[in-house]
């Protein structure tokens, strides 16, 4: 048999967990008038709300369409009142796009020096009050399970230093976003706490948390899809600096960090906890399958090169990019990384704790387009992913649309290629919604969302810019003169 990347490489897919408990009974709390926060999230970039390579719209991430949901008051941190988030918003600049490329390009550096000076000046630059009421959405853009563990709001201020340079972007974007999370989560005394610590203070108050969201993981193993290379996690893995070599986490080092966030969790008092599994991060169009299926495994593709390459344009001599084997073996360690999250759940269960599964992998393997449809590779474990109506047409291709904005593909993935789009977050909140509902959770204004009013509030869907085929060709430009897939990712 073969192997890549030290893992067996084998045609067998991952079971999708169908109920969230793992088939193991616990005794479920009830319903209380009391809980101090009926919903905490701990999470990356897709629970902060990050999206179009920027974060802006945290109103619209999940964790917040949820607990409009539950008819609650939910803190999270807001980026709103500049000119679209930082580190760039790509819907921004898409709408920016006309026929003269050099008049583009003007106007585009124009706008990313406009944002530059906003979030690096006041009050632009200002963060949250330390006195401020502690976020409920914990979650910041870029983290891995290390970062969970050790970064405080304190240690990414000392890190983000004077905005000088000559790139139009604003430096330390994922620093910035991280103290705008953490500022305000601190003991009485004033210390910075981690996002798991802020956690554990907020179930410590009177009533203690309903739900507990982790949904962590996919930092571990994303850079390997940036950077199209798969360097194995080695000695130093658990340092901040030194872990940024790494873009794949072996099964091993990932089992170990996930045990120290679980540890970490246990002491937290919440009444119910879901934990998202990991997304295969080969399906989201920021790596591009090229020259048809893999020979030995059509479900995947040849090679893996940039979002804008084509079968006629890429070169494999000459063009950075990954192996259809060590895509598929970097989707067989994402696995292993959920074998350990359901192992774990597993644990929690016997223990008496009502830990749930909630499979985001198991979604966006469904819901995968090129290599269930234009491979006709879908495995029968992942029958078609049931899209609301009012999302129906929308793929995970990179959205492109014609002249007069009409949309030819995508929808679902934003517009840097890897975060959901606003619609896309909904499925993502309908996910967890569903596990909670099981879990006896109520929702005051209902257990459904309502996804044609979603799709309304998602601006890139509601009112698509005209010819984003340009875009790409934009964000091509863009990528070779600041390096703009390698920011995706602020610490790998």
């Amino acid at each position: 048999m073969t192997t890549c990347l030290g893992v067996e490489l084998t045609r067998d897919v991952r079971a999708p967990v169908t109920d969230s408990t793992l088939n193991i009974p616990v005794e479920v709390p009830g319903r209380r008038p009391d809980w101090a926060h009926r919903l905490v999230t701990i999470g990356d970039s897709l629970t902060h709300g990050f999206q179009h390579f920027a974060i802006f719209n945290t109103d619209q991430s999940w964790p917040a369409m949820i607990a409009r949901q539950l008819g609650i008051g939910f803190a999270f941190p807001s980026y709103t009142g500049g000119p679209g988030g930082h580190p760039l918003n790509l819907e921004f600049v898409a709408r920016k796009l006309d026929r003269n490329l050099l008049f583009n390009l003007a106007k585009v550096y124009a706008y990313m020096e406009r944002v530059k000076i906003y979030y690096t000046t006041r009050p632009g630059a200002d963060f949250p009050d330390a006195h401020d009421r502690c976020n409920e959405n914990l979650a910041v853009w870029g983290w891995d399970l290390r970062d969970v563990l050790i970064r405080t709001a304190d240690t990414e201020q000392a890190l983000i230093g004077e905005a000088g340079g000559l790139v139009p972007m604003v430096n330390a974007s994922g620093h910035r976003a991280a103290v705008s999370v953490l500022n305000s989560a601190r003991k009485p005394s004033g210390a910075a706490l981690t996002a798991l610590e802020a956690a554990r203070q907020l179930g410590d108050e009177p009533g203690g948390i309903e739900t507990l969201c982790v949904w962590l993981g996919a930092n571990n193993v994303l850079g390997s899809v940036v950077e199209l290379k798969a360097v194995l996690s080695g000695p130093g893995y658990q340092d901040l600096n030194e872990k940024s070599h790494y873009t794949v986490w072996t099964v091993p080092d990932f089992r170990s960090e996930l045990g120290l966030v679980a540890d970490e969790i246990r002491t937290v008092k919440a009444d119910h906890v879901l934990w998202g599994t990991v997304p295969h991060v080969t399906i989201p169009p920021i790596s591009r399958g090229l020259k048809g299926p893999l020979a030995d495994c059509p479900r995947y593709f040849t090679y893996y090169g940039r979002v804008w390459d084509s079968d006629d344009s890429f070169d494999p001599t000459v063009e950075p990019h990954l192996t259809g084997h060590e895509a598929w073996a970097i989707d067989i360690i994402i696995d292993g990384y959920n074998t350990a999250l359901e192992e774990l759940v597993e644990q929690a269960r016997h223990d008496g704790l009502d830990w749930r599964i909630v499979d985001m992998c198991a979604v966006l393997d469904r819901l995968a387009y090129r290599r269930n449809v234009e491979l006709d590779a879908r495995p029968d474990e992942f029958p078609r992913y049931p899209l609301p109506p009012a999302l129906a047409g929308l793929d995970t291709r990179f959205l492109v649309t014609d002249k007069t904005g009409t949309i030819l593909t995508g929808g679902l993935i934003g517009l840097d290629g890897v975060h959901p789009t606003t619609a896309g977050y909904g499925l993502v909140a309908r996910e967890f919604m569903h596990v909670m509902t099981a879990a006896g959770v109520e929702f005051a204004n209902g257990a459904e969302l309502d996804f044609a009013a979603i799709r309304h509030a998602d601006t890139l869907l509601s009112n698509p810019p005209r010819r984003l085929d340009g875009a790409l060709n934009l964000i091509h430009r863009l990528n070779h003169d600041v390096d703009l897939v390698k920011r995706l990712n602020p610490f790998h």
